[in-house]
């Protein structure tokens, strides 16, 4: 049996569609507007302030706010009657992390390997045209680093997970003249972008130079579970000062032989 590993546009049955539950559908929309707007402020909000920032009405902001209470993400100051962020939301990122997509048979898979190869290891997911960070072990491999996400054309992962694509779809992935620049070695030359998706579809390998971070490179390759195009990645990343001393063939190989082990890993 495979292990479920979901996907960004997994079907929704019909009975919670949004035409057939239009309420409870924009209730999730607000619920989640309303958390972001919180961790945003960095500070608690009284129920005038949160209304505002989402475009509610005080009484309809006051029930999504008793109810993000309820569920325990949020929580009201007793004194001031303002809403902040619960601690508590951290048990539901936790089952996140050890629970979504590659679970949590990876740990000791992950931590292993990242000793022995003396670097980070991340695991990404293509959603759209982004990439997200699933979960990660090494030096890099920090909580902070959980959710991370940005374009797929600036990341070793992103680039392997497109290169599966049609070429047809690759347009789609490619950098636009305005997007942001995340790093002085950013390159947003859409031919360059294909000419890098052709050479890692040839050898099943990508490679990121310090293009999502100037201190950062990485290579990555996909990991074979569930249906084509596959959807997730693994990459090894290495600080620029160590990547340059390093054997990049060698690393493109335990990328590969890493991305087997984790496959079997998934398959019980």
């Amino acid at each position: 049996m495979t292990k479920s590993i979901a996907t960004c546009d997994e079907a929704v049955p019909a009975s919670e569609s949004p035409s057939a539950n239009g309420r409870h559908h924009n209730s999730v929309f607000q619920g989640v507007e309303a958390l972001v707007v919180l961790l945003k402020s960095h500070r608690s909000l009284g129920i005038t302030q949160l209304a505002s920032a989402l475009g509610l009405s005080k009484s309809t902001t006051h029930d999504l706010a008793a109810a993000l209470c309820e569920l325990g993400f949020v929580e009201q100051n007793s004194t001031s009657r303002r809403y902040a962020i619960s601690p508590e939301i951290f048990r539901f990122l936790h089952l996140f992390s050890t629970e979504y997509g590659p679970n949590s048979a990876l740990k000791p898979l992950l931590r292993a390997q990242a000793i022995r190869l003396k670097a980070s290891i991340v695991i990404t997911a293509l959603c759209r045209q982004r990439t997200y960070a699933l979960c990660a072990s090494g030096p890099e491999g920090d909580t902070f680093l959980l959710g991370d996400n940005g374009p797929a054309y600036n990341s070793a992962c992103g680039k392997i997970l497109v290169a599966q694509l049609d070429e047809s779809a690759w347009v789609d992935y490619a950098p636009k003249p305005d997007d942001e620049i995340a790093s002085p070695y950013s390159n947003r030359n859409a031919q360059h972008f294909f000419s890098e998706l052709r050479t890692a579809r040839g050898r099943d390998v990508a490679w990121n130079i310090r293009e999502r971070d100037a201190n950062l490179c990485s290579v990555a390759t996909p990991i074979r579970s569930g249906e084509k195009p596959w959807s997730r990645a693994v990459g090894i990343a290495l600080p620029y000062g160590e990547w340059v001393v390093r054997d990049r063939e060698e690393l493109a190989l335990q990328v590969q032989t890493l991305a087997i082990q984790i496959s079997d890993t998934l398959v019980v």
